[in-house]
This record gives C-alpha cells, sequence and structure tokens, in this order.
C-alpha cells in the first residue's frame, strides 16, 4: 500500500476509521512513473456535511431568498477553490484528492461575497466574476503561505473577505445583506437550516460552546453598547430609515448573515483553539469584538466589513490566547499549577471586561460621524424625507380661492405675475409597487398621492420660470442637484434668446424604487414615476406661439421635504430617471 504525507487541510479531525475501511478509501494511480495516492471524499467528513447546509442556503438563495448572485458566480468560486487545492496537493503533497476545503471555501465566498450591479434572477451573469476569483484564490493562497506551526493562522474565506471589501470598498464589492426576505414560511425555513444545521455540525466537532459563546457575548455586547448609546443608528438598503437602539438589537441579533457567520464561519476547527475552554473564550472574544468594531459604523457595508474583521482579529492572536489558557485546560494538574492557573484566569477576565468598557466609547465615536442618509448619484448624502405630514394639497387650495376672485386664464400658459396661480394638469391615481410597500411599510396611497401632486406642482413652477426666465422662482420647485438641472435649461434659453413654454399631460404614474448610483447597500431611493406627453412651445416676444412639438414624457424624480418657499411644499430634489430600478 503506498502511503503519503496528507496536506494540512481545512477540518481533518475526522473519526478514525478501521484499517481495512481507509484502505478501501485510498486508491493509487501512477502517473509518469510517479505513484500518486487517491483520496476519495468520505460521507462522515464534517466538510461535506457544512456542504450540504451552505448549498441548501444557495438553492434556497437562488429561488426564493433573492439573492442577488448568479450561478456562473457560484461556479467561479467553486471552481477556483477546487483546482487551488488540487494542485497544491497534485504537485506539492504527491497526492489526487477530492478537494472538500477549497469547495468549502469557494462555498463560503460565493454565499457572502456581492458586486454592485448583479441582480436575482440573472443566473449566469458573469459580472464582477474576477473578483470573485480573486477572493478566493487570496483565501486559497492564505491557507497554505501564513501558517505558525504547520496550521495555517486566519481563516481562508474571511481573510479574503475583509480584504476584498475594505480595499475595493462599496464601489466594486458588498457584503450580502444582513436582512434577506421579509419575515415568511421561506425565512422560517431559512433559520432552521442555519440553527439547527450549525447546532449538529457544531456538536459533531465539539464546537457547540464556540458558537453560543460567540452568540451570546455578542447579544450582550451589542444591549450594553446600544443601552449607553442609543442614538447610535445604522441604515441599510432594505430599510426606509435609520435602525437604532432596541431596534437595531433586534436586526442583529437575528439577522440570518450573523447567524451564518456564527454558525458557520466563526466555528473552523483549523483555526481555533483545540480545548473547550479555549473555543468558548475565543467565540466570546468574537463577540466582543464584533460590537467593538461595528460602533463607529453608520453604513451596513461597513458594520457587515467590521463583524467580519473581529475573526480576523482574534485569528491572528489564537496561538498567544492558547497558551494563556492552557493552565486552564489542564485543570487537573497538581497544586503547583494553580497560582499560574489564576493568574491566567485574572487575565482573561480582565481582557474581557476591557474591551466590554470599550464597548460603549467605541460607538459613543458614531454619533460623531455623518448623519445616516441615502446617497445621490453625484455623491452628497441629503437626507431624503419618506414620511410626509398629513394636511391640504396647498397648491389646490391656493387655486380653489384664488380661482374666486380671478378670471380664468385664457390658454394654458400662465401668465407672469407677483403672485402665481398654478393649474395643474390631471393627475391619475398613484400606483404603489410590492416592493416600495415591503421597503416602506409606512407608505399609503394618501402619501403616494401627495408626492405625485408635489412633483406636478414642481413641474409647473420649473415650466413658468423657464418661459419667464426666472431663476429665482426656480427655486420654489426644484433644490439641490434638481436646481441646477432646471437652472441650465433657463441658461441655454438665455443664451439661444428663445423662451419656451413646457406643458404636461400625464396618462400614469407610480412609485419606484431605485439603488443608489455608487452602494448598493445604502438606503433605496424612492421616486415618482410619470408617463405621459410633454408639449414644448416656442414663444415670440409678444408670447405667440410660433411652434409647437410634442414628445413622449417618462422621468423619476426624487423629493426633498419643506423647501417650496412660500408654498412649503416638497420639492425636486433629484431626477431618478437614469438609476437602476430595485
Amino acid at each position: 500500500m503506498l502511503t503519503a504525507r496528507l496536506p494540512s487541510s481545512w477540518w481533518l479531525s475526522v473519526p478514525a476509521r478501521p484499517a481495512r475501511r481507509r484502505a478501501s478509501m485510498r486508491r493509487g494511480i501512477r502517473i509518469l512513473g510517479h505513484d500518486y495516492p487517491v483520496l476519495l471524499p468520505s460521507l462522515r467528513d464534517p466538510r461535506l456535511h457544512v456542504a450540504v447546509a451552505l448549498l441548501t442556503l444557495q438553492v434556497l438563495g437562488q429561488t426564493v431568498l433573492d439573492f442577488r448572485l448568479s450561478v456562473a458566480q457560484i461556479l467561479a468560486c467553486l471552481a477556483a477553490g477546487a483546482l487551488i487545492e488540487f494542485a497544491v496537493g497534485f504537485f506539492k503533497d504527491r497526492v489526487i484528492m477530492w478537494p472538500a476545503s477549497g469547495l468549502l471555501t469557494g462555498n463560503s465566498t460565493a454565499i457572502i461575497l456581492r458586486v454592485p450591479g448583479t441582480f436575482h434572477g440573472q443566473w449566469w451573469s458573469t459580472h464582477g466574476i474576477w473578483i470573485f476569483i480573486g477572493v478566493v484564490a487570496v483565501s486559497m493562497a492564505s491557507k497554505y503561505l501564513i501558517r505558525w506551526r504547520g496550521r495555517h493562522i486566519f481563516n481562508p474565506s474571511n481573510l479574503g473577505l475583509v480584504l476584498a471589501f475594505i480595499t475595493l470598498g462599496p464601489q466594486y464589492t458588498e457584503p450580502q445583506d444582513l436582512w434577506w426576505i421579509p419575515l415568511g414560511p421561506w425565512i422560517y425555513v431559512t433559520y432552521a437550516v442555519l440553527i439547527v444545521g450549525g447546532l449538529l455540525i457544531g456538536f459533531e466537532l465539539k464546537l457547540l460552546g464556540l458558537e453560543l459563546g460567540y452568540m451570546a457575548a455578542f447579544a450582550a455586547s451589542a444591549a450594553v453598547a446600544l443601552t449607553a448609546v442609543p442614538d447610535h443608528c445604522m441604515v441599510a438598503s432594505w430599510h426606509a430609515t435609520a435602525m437604532c437602539g432596541r431596534e437595531l438589537w433586534q436586526i442583529l441579533v437575528t439577522s440570518p448573515e450573523v447567524l451564518l457567520f456564527a454558525f458557520f464561519m466563526v466555528p473552523d476547527p483549523r483555526t481555533v483553539p483545540d480545548g473547550q475552554v479555549g473555543r468558548l473564550v475565543f467565540g466570546v472574544l468574537v463577540g466582543v469584538l464584533s460590537v467593538l468594531l461595528l460602533g463607529p459604523t453608520t453604513l451596513e457595508f461597513w458594520t457587515k466589513t467590521a463583524i467580519l474583521a473581529s475573526l480576523l482579529y482574534v485569528c491572528a492572536g489564537r496561538f498567544a490566547l492558547a497558551r494563556l489558557l492552557a493552565p486552564l485546560e489542564k485543570a487537573g494538574r497538581p497544586r503547583a499549577g494553580v497560582p499560574r492557573l489564576a493568574w491566567a484566569a485574572a487575565g482573561v477576565v480582565g481582557i474581557i471586561v476591557l474591551l466590554m468598557a470599550a464597548v460603549p466609547v467605541s460607538a459613543q465615536l458614531s454619533t460623531h460621524a455623518p448623519a445616516p442618509a441615502p446617497e445621490l448619484p453625484d455623491g452628497r448624502t441629503p437626507q431624503l424625507a419618506l414620511t410626509v405630514g398629513a394636511g391640504p394639497a396647498v397648491a389646490t387650495w391656493l387655486f380653489s380661492n384664488a380661482g374666486s376672485a380671478l378670471p380664468p386664464p385664457t390658454n394654458s400658459i400662465p401668465v407672469s405675475a407677483s403672485t402665481h396661480v398654478w393649474v395643474l394638469p390631471p393627475i391619475p391615481s398613484v400606483t404603489i409597487p410590492s416592493n416600495v410597500m415591503a421597503f416602506d411599510s409606512s407608505m399609503t396611497q394618501e402619501q403616494a398621492d401627495r408626492w405625485a401632486h408635489d412633483v406636478v406642482l414642481d413641474l409647473m413652477i420649473e415650466s413658468e420660470a423657464r418661459r419667464a426666465h426666472d431663476l429665482k422662482l426656480a427655486e420654489d420647485g426644484a433644490s439641490g442637484d434638481g436646481l441646477t438641472e432646471f437652472s441650465d435649461v433657463i441658461g441655454q434659453d438665455i443664451s439661444a434668446g428663445r423662451q419656451i413654454q413646457k406643458t404636461y399631460s400625464f396618462d400614469s404614474v407610480q412609485l419606484t424604487l431605485f439603488l443608489p448610483k455608487f452602494s448598493t447597500q445604502a438606503p433605496r431611493l424612492i421616486g415618482v414615476t410619470l408617463h405621459g406627453t410633454t408639449t414644448l412651445i416656442t414663444l415670440d416676444a409678444s408670447g405667440n406661439a410660433l411652434t409647437q412639438q410634442t414628445l413622449p414624457y417618462a422621468k423619476s424624480w426624487g423629493l426633498s421635504s419643506g423647501n417650496g418657499g412660500t408654498l412649503n411644499h416638497d420639492v425636486i430634489i433629484n431626477n431618478f430617471t437614469d438609476l437602476t430600478p430595485a
């Protein structure tokens, strides 16, 4: 029987098999004069059990969990991890082996890594495929190159992911959302896979204490931090408003992504201490450090990156931690070891207390960061109010009261005056798609109709400002980038010496959910989308029509509340037409 030195790969601590069964699992093959043992997969290998759980999540993600991940991206990760491990085993260790660890690293990468621009349902998209392959390659390289005493120091996929998120940033990468889909049957199935599968595998590998230690420490530390600093908030792509205090704690503790991290990434037998006490303390430290690192963050992207990075830091100190806790692992030694045991225990407790005391301080730092707000395409972060106060339609009130004292206009073109009377075209009832309601459950038909009314009013104000070449009037209908867009058009008309009146007719109006331009894990943007026609009328100096052109109209506008000058209505702040629908 040929023998070979097995590579130091992930999770080789499987139960011993009888000699006859082990022999049946190994076969040999001769290639170019060299004998290569062939190592086949075993159903008792815990790596296969983890792979089954992760692949189940991938199937759920592609069917009902709406993962923004393609099958091609998953396969690329699996292929990259498998080929690298197979090549190392073949050329370095002279063995042909089933690349279980490489497949697991690739699968772990694929289930967490996302690239902006990939959407659910694009099954064979290769968008950003180089990022997926690069992260797997870096992860596998760390496993073979960054070692101490025959063992790799870092959890491979964890290191590759953290480096990718920090170096490439939210423009090119993003971690999987902290929350996947609304509560319902499929999220409960997902919880069952995560929790039951994770606990069973943890029990099998004697890592149950580590898993429970992490979750308990994470929940307790987050509660301490958010009690001390209740105004610490996080904004996310799947939530209409910033999450703070108790709501943020509930989201973090019950997040499927945090459970995935706790049950399938932290408990890696090759990168945690060997003893049960060391594993428990390891899990507790990762949980406390997760909260400590996310303290200064406000955006979901960096919150998730901070949680992942906590494992990186604790893995870096794993060997020192194991040495510190060695007396605790050997509590049955003679009395001579008791003083050392006491000092070690005191040191561990002191470190944990120090970290927990630093948690509220770290969280306090977040209150000095910029206020969480949706990103706009130009990179600025103005507050985008998603709740509009109840009240009468201001322009309708003005029109109805002024109309009783003034004669109706002779045509549809507003006439310049010290006080404007705005005649709005008919506005269809606003359609509210299901994804808008899922994103912002507080949205009502009344609020949607109010937004549509204000957008149309803003367009009428801009139409009159354009006709009258009145840049000051334009400020009553727009601000920010919206005002810049309208002012540029007025400037072009003035330079060309032309006078143009613009009128509208609308067939349909709906709310639309958009992705921000730069970071898809920033909050979604809700815009008012109008379809219909617009008529451009060129006027002479006396206001008579010279030419007329009617064109299709389809644009989406974003609003900002309370900036409408004397009208005090919502004004257009940005053109969302070119953004990607969520």
